[in-house]
Formats: structure tokens, C-alpha cells, sequence
């Protein structure tokens, strides 16, 4: 924002552009595109999306998906609601999965090196890494024309944002997965 000392963190300018399926399509690591997903989507932590466990996704009485991960930061097990496409795309993940480590993994995002049982999850910074490769590859720029910088955790108060505008859908969906589970 002009005068404010931060350069490329204005959502109005970098962040539309960094989400368009054209530019998602860039990101030729399909764990990380995975995982940007479940971000700007789902408004997750880096770290608790890195190591969501592989049967993440569970259904509630109507059958409606939900993601089910664990919340570092508050030490409990959350839901969050998500559409049919990002299912699709986790059971896919979980289809990639099984085929390198066919005796299953625990994790959905399994560390593709130093990692011969897939247990151990893909590092929050290796993702960092992944995506600032992304948004180069895309030539993401701010509103002064420079290389954008973005950060996992920006999605997530997007998202916050999003949700808070009158009519939303994610944000009525919200509010009735709470009515239902409370």
C-alpha cells in the first residue's frame, strides 16, 4: 500500500492474480499446488497443512466433505468444510501416494527425498521455497511493479476477509458446520 512500508502485501493487486487456475497450473509440484489450495481454500496454517494425515477427509450426517486436520496453535483436531473438487484432488494426492509408498503413508504430503517409509511430512520451509519458485515463475508483480512476495499465512487472512463479505457462501457454510457440530 503506498506510504505504508510494506511492499507487495496489498490482496487487491498480487494475490487475485497469484490464484487464477492459469497460474496455479505453473505450479508443477502437484503437492505444493495441493497445498496452495487447501490455503487460499480452507485458511490453514502452513504448518498444520504440510502434515494433515492421509484420510483427512471425512463426512458429515448430509455427506458433506470436510477436511479433518490438526490445529497446532489451538492442540485439537478441526473440520473444515471443502468442495468436491479439492476431495477429488486429495484422493488423487492419495492415488500418488500409493503408488511410491505402497504400503500407505501416514501423512498426505509425504517428503519426496530422506523418506523411504513416507513418513515424514514435507517441511513448512521446503513449501516457502516452492512457492516463492511459483509466484517468479508467474511474474507476480505488486502494485509498484515489483516481484510480489507472498507468504502461506496471507492466504489464510484472505480467506478470513472473503468470508466476513454479506451472502458469502464459504461463510454461511461455515456457520451451519458449526450449528451442526456444536
Amino acid at each position: 500500500m503506498p506510504g505504508s512500508g510494506f511492499r507487495g502485501h496489498s490482496p487487491g493487486t498480487s494475490w487475485p492474480r497469484s490464484k487464477t487456475p492459469a497460474n496455479l497450473e505453473r505450479q508443477d509440484n502437484l503437492s505444493y499446488r495441493l497445498i496452495s489450495l487447501i490455503l487460499i481454500r480452507c485458511g490453514l496454517r502452513i504448518t498444520d497443512a504440510t502434515t494433515i494425515p492421509a484420510g483427512c477427509v471425512v463426512r458429515d450426517a448430509d455427506g458433506a466433505p470436510y477436511l479433518k486436520y490438526y490445529n497446532r496453535k489451538m492442540k485439537r483436531e478441526a473440520l473444515v468444510p471443502i468442495d468436491e473438487e479439492l476431495e477429488a484432488l486429495i484422493a488423487r494426492q492419495r492415488e500418488r501416494n500409493r503408488e511410491r509408498w505402497p504400503d500407505g503413508t501416514p501423512v498426505l504430503f509425504p517428503r519426496p527425498t530422506a523418506n523411504v517409509n513416507g513418513t515424514r511430512p514435507i517441511g513448512s520451509s521446503t513449501y516457502r521455497d516452492g512457492l516463492y519458485r511459483w509466484l517468479e515463475r508467474c511474474d507476480i508483480r505488486d502494485e509498484y511493479g515489483e516481484p510480489a512476495h507472498l507468504t502461506p499465512h496471507q492466504w489464510r487472512h484472505t480467506l478470513g476477509t472473503v468470508q466476513f463479505q454479506p451472502r458469502c457462501p464459504a461463510a454461511r457454510r461455515a456457520e451451519d458446520t458449526r450449528s451442526r457440530l456444536c
